[in-house]
């Protein structure tokens, strides 16, 4: 089953977000208001104010914020910056952040992308994104999953071959490189609210040309 790009660049530059149209303030007179246009303006303040937190250029940083993906509104639920490495081996695997982003009328290619890996059947979506560095540090050649399984605090696990997005990130290490790496996964287990810990299984570090054992694998605990 082929991988989706699932919004890539909507996540990394938001370069897709649409320009939305601006409300104007102060268009109705407070003096002829009705119950009917009160009720009318408290619901442009409201969605005056959410669109304070619509981001059209550069990435989701803070929580509440949105951007618009075709016709999907995407929404940072948690974030959480990590900018930490953690060495297996030879191996410097830097985690840079993770998030927690909310879908709400995902395309049709994702529902049925979906619907045939997982046999679910829905138009809203939630995720976990992670960003993540991957540095081989020795000449010889290295094999490493770098997210074996994702666990959370909610009881959920999620297989790394589960993610939604093509990787740069083969598990393959040739000699003195860095890969810089992005993974996206689908959350069915409930409300991301309901989330506080992320847990990050990666497998073990092995040369691949002599299979001898490089790194026991970790368990990194990232904490929103």
């Amino acid at each position: 089953m082929k991988k989706l790009v699932f919004s890539a660049a909507l996540v990394l530059s938001l370069g897709l977000a649409a320009c939305g149209e601006e409300k104007t303030a102060g268009e109705s007179k407070e003096e002829t208001q009705t119950p009917a246009s009160a009720e009318t303006e408290k619901v442009q303040k409201e969605e005056s104010k959410s669109d304070d937190n619509e981001v059209k250029e550069g990435p989701l940083t803070k929580a509440g914020q949105w951007t618009m993906d075709g016709e999907d509104k995407v929404t940072l639920v948690k974030i959480k910056e990590v900018n930490q490495t953690y060495k297996q081996g030879p191996i410097n695997l830097t985690i840079e952040s993770v998030k927690l982003l909310h879908h709400s009328n995902i395309s049709n290619e994702t529902k049925e992308y979906l619907k045939n890996v997982s046999g679910k059947d829905v138009t809203e979506l939630n995720t976990i994104q992670l960003i993540y560095k991957m540095e081989n540090t020795v000449d010889d050649n290295v094999m490493m999953s770098a997210i074996d399984t994702i666990t959370t605090d909610t009881k959920a696990q999620i297989n790394g071959y589960d993610s939604m997005s093509l990787n740069e990130d083969t598990g393959s290490y040739s000699g003195q490189v860095i890969v810089d790496s992005m993974a996206i996964f689908p959350y069915f287990n409930g409300s991301l609210e309901d989330i506080n810990t992320v847990f990050i299984n990666t497998g073990i570090a092995f040369n691949s040309d002599s299979g001898t054992d490089l790194g026991d694998s970790q368990r990194i605990e990232i904490a929103f």
